[in-house]
């Protein structure tokens, strides 16, 4: 929601958002929540959930809560749709939906299911948001800065399916830093993920994919890699829902010099192991070619 202050003569009102699904930290403006994400099982237990907001401002915070029903488009955004009576988000009981919250404090936002109607077997999802309500000092300002996060709630009802299908990691070259593409299938009821970390070797340095381990710490920043090894980093985190085939990208930071080179990946795709290594070769720039011919 936006809040105008009508009266100034081309007043802006500006949201910072972010939407939490793939992430491992949910943070928007002066807040923060956790879990970023919350996965609950749809049954007759009535079990409470609960999120925990925490105020990072030096002054109160004032958040009022909704929910959304979601999907994910081609280029895996969030996108958000119709409700309906058999979408979860209507059957959430959220306690309580608007507060505030006294600076550098918590608060403890519980969340219940309770369905309308018999849910289908597998997978059924939410967005909760969370978003900072203006106070009367900044609605009376020219420009507004207010936070808004979005938790992603997957609720699960009966026999879950996790069917994940890697068709191909395929390495854009052309490019340096080079971009892997990850094209991946869901053939299961609920959705599914990578986990794990890459790690670009240079090819004679490489002993082949049985051979390397994970790399402890991996994602510290005064890690130590090993002899011949360039860069290596997690695995891109964003679901795939079910009956969806996307193309996941992994962006490498290091400029590579030309040679050849190995992807390594030791991961898994919701349980199913993936341990690849995909040869690659980084081609001598126009410039370079001048200069030693």
């Amino acid at each position: 929601m936006h809040y105008l202050n009508k009266k100034l003569f081309g007043a802006i009102a500006t949201i910072l958002g972010a939407i939490a699904i793939g992430s491992d930290l949910g943070i928007a403006g002066n807040f923060a929540v956790s879990p970023p994400r919350l996965e609950l099982q749809i049954d007759s237990s009535g079990k409470n959930e609960s999120i925990r907001l925490i105020n990072s401002d030096s002054q109160p915070l004032e958040i009022q809560v909704s929910t959304s029903n979601w999907v994910q488009d081609e280029n895996n955004q969030v996108q958000i749709v119709d409700s309906t009576e058999k979408s979860l988000d209507r059957w959430l009981l959220i306690n309580p939906l608007r507060f505030t919250i006294p600076p550098g404090k918590t608060q403890t936002v519980r969340i219940a299911v309770r369905p309308r109607v018999k849910p289908e077997e597998g997978e059924h999802r939410a967005m909760i948001f969370f978003e900072e309500v203006p106070s009367a000092k900044n609605k009376s300002s020219a420009a507004i800065v207010v936070g808004r996060l979005g938790v992603a709630v997957y609720g699960y009802a009966g026999n879950i399916k996790r069917i994940g299908v890697l068709n191909s990691v395929q390495v854009e070259d052309k490019g340096n830093p080079v971009t892997a593409i990850f094209d991946i299938s869901n053939q299961g009821n609920a959705h599914i993920r990578m986990a794990g970390e890459y790690a670009i070797w240079s090819a004679d340095k490489y002993a082949g994919a049985a051979a390397t381990k994970p790399i402890p710490n991996v994602a510290a920043k005064d890690v130590k890699l090993p002899d011949g090894v360039w860069e290596a980093s997690g695995l891109p985190t964003l679901p795939i829902l079910p009956n969806n085939r996307r193309k996941l990208p992994l962006n490498t930071t290091k400029k590579l010099p030309p040679g050849k080179y190995v992807l390594d990946i030791n991961g898994d795709l919701s349980g199913t192991p993936i341990d690849e290594g995909i040869p690659f070769t980084i081609a001598p720039s126009a410039q370079e070619l001048r200069i030693h011919n």
